[in-house]
Parts: C-alpha cells; sequence; structure tokens
C-alpha cells in the first residue's frame, strides 16, 4: 500500500504529476509468480483543477471525485499472460489545489508459506517467510 500527495505550492513552476507508468509487467508476456496482478487506486482529496488519471493506450480518462476508486488488472489469469500495455497509465498535472491518493497493489502467488513481504519491489523473491 502506498500514500501519495500531488499538489502545486504557489512557488512551484511545474505542477505535480505522475508520469506514465506500469504498475506491474505490461509486455504480454508470462506472469512472474508473485508479482503484481492489479491496483486499486483510492481518491481520498481532489484538486480543484487537474489530477485525472490517464490510461493512454486504452483511450481512458478517469476524473476522480473524492472517495471513489479504480481498480484494474493486468494479469489473465485463464492464460497466465501479462497485459500488453492497456493499463499503463499516468497522473495528470494538479494545476490547483491538491490530490491525495492511497495505492493498494494486488499480488498473485502471496500465500500463507509466502508473504507479501517475501518479495522486493521488482517482484522477486527474496525470502520465504517474509523475514
Amino acid at each position: 500500500m502506498s500514500i501519495q500527495y500531488f499538489g502545486r505550492g504557489k512557488h512551484d513552476i511545474e505542477p505535480d504529476r505522475y508520469t506514465p507508468h506500469c504498475d506491474g509487467l505490461c509486455n504480454g508476456e508470462q506472469h512472474i509468480y508473485g508479482a503484481r496482478m492489479a491496483t486499486m487506486v483510492i481518491y481520498c482529496t481532489i484538486p480543484e483543477k487537474g489530477g485525472f488519471t490517464n490510461f493512454q493506450n486504452s483511450n481512458v480518462h478517469v476524473k476522480p471525485n473524492s472517495g471513489s476508486a479504480i481498480f484494474f488488472s493486468y494479469f489473465d489469469p485463464l492464460t497466465n499472460v501479462t497485459d500488453n500495455g492497456l493499463t499503463q497509465h499516468s497522473g495528470c498535472p494538479v494545476y490547483e489545489g491538491e490530490k491525495k491518493i492511497i495505492t493498494q497493489w494486488v499480488r498473485y502467488g502471496v500465500s500463507t508459506e509466502t508473504p507479501h513481504d517475501a518479495f522486493n519491489t521488482l517482484d522477486i523473491l527474496i525470502s520465504q517467510d517474509g523475514e
């Protein structure tokens, strides 16, 4: 889970934004055991101007509402293949006000024997028992 803040101070020349990226693999290849497979973004505070979430390759532009959330998966459990770029997204610039979100990532392959903290940020298994 991650809490993020985007805002624009009165002395900032450029507004805050989040550049295009994929939260997990989005290259159409086989899913890696334990890697991220879905994301939920919860919009806590929304800006007066800007701050949309844009899925460039899917032609989806999400205008956030305070208290709302979006959920998207980038893994097909039937084929064990990751998405091919359709979930690449970015946070549009915040021009006025502030944007606070909570991001929750979901991993496929997590269990009692292999907990979430057994993987590093690159989705590599670093320990079997999370220690």
